[in-house]
């Protein structure tokens, strides 16, 4: 976890603005949120952030179907998926167009929960060629390296059907230029219950709303609920058979004001 100090508090000016730092969008929960707590405060993540990014990851998700199916303890060594999921995660923090937030406990300097997301951009053609190109040299250096796209020992038949599945669901519903994407929003079980998932969520929820904008999502089950009290509606079911552990499901969810599925899915 952080060290056991307060930091320095987020103060954005309005409307928002880029900071010189990459990645990241300066902002606050707005005073008037109705689940303003000022006990916690939202940080840009960084690299040093990691180790707490990963804890709260595995403690999240620890009794999760999907991840216990893909990556069973008894295949895949914790020392080996952490290796893995740390280059994932380091990776959020410099992907152009996306932002890595953490909730902070101010009293401690404790991070309670973080949220991976991305606003409405357009792509350009040059960058979209880059982004090729970058992903076919982390391609070859993989393999160079005798590694797949998977840490050693997952269950790659799962693996490429959650892949497979989220990108069906965001190939029709998810439209980049228009709307907000939250990839990731977890909060350490030790700080759950206290409303600080929707509390995360809103301050992502709440730039949305303030560009008439459409926030995005794939909820797992856990997270369901959180979202439906926060406003978001099902568009679609995804399952997939992860055999021993039953179905897996993800729900595509969408929240803005006035939007209906037919509108979406134009």
């Amino acid at each position: 976890m952080l060290p056991n100090s307060t930091p320095t508090p987020f103060i954005p000016s309005h409307p928002p603005k880029i900071s010189h730092q990459p990645n990241i969008l300066l902002t606050k929960i707005p005073t008037q949120s109705p689940i303003m707590n000022p006990l916690f405060s939202i940080h840009p993540c960084t690299p040093t952030d990691l180790p707490s990014m990963l804890n709260i990851y595995n403690l999240a998700f620890a009794n999760d179907p999907f991840r216990l199916a893909r990556w069973p303890e008894s295949q895949v060594p914790p020392s080996v998926f952490t290796s893995w999921l740390t280059k994932v995660f380091t990776k959020y923090l410099s992907t152009p167009h996306t932002h890595t937030w953490k909730l902070v406990e101010n009293s401690t300097g404790n991070m309670a929960g973080w949220t991976h997301w991305a606003e409405p951009h357009v792509v350009s053609r040059e960058e979209e060629e880059r982004n090729k190109m970058e992903e076919e040299k982390e391609e070859r250096e993989r393999k160079e390296r005798g590694e797949g796209k998977f840490p050693e020992g997952s269950v790659l038949e799962i693996c490429e059907a959650k892949v497979a599945g989220w990108n069906r669901l965001r190939e029709k519903w998810y439209k980049r230029e228009d709307m907000f994407l939250i990839y990731f929003l977890s909060i350490s079980p030790s700080y759950q219950k206290l409303g600080l998932g929707t509390l995360l969520l809103t301050s992502i929820t709440n730039l949305a709303d303030a560009q008439s904008k459409i926030s995005y999502l794939e909820a797992t089950a856990a997270g369901y609920p959180v979202y439906v009290r926060a406003g978001f509606r099902e568009l679609e079911c995804m399952e997939v058979d992860l055999g021993t552990w039953g179905v897996g499901r993800n729900w595509a969810m969408v929240r803005g004001e006035g939007e209906t599925i037919e509108e979406i899915e134009r």
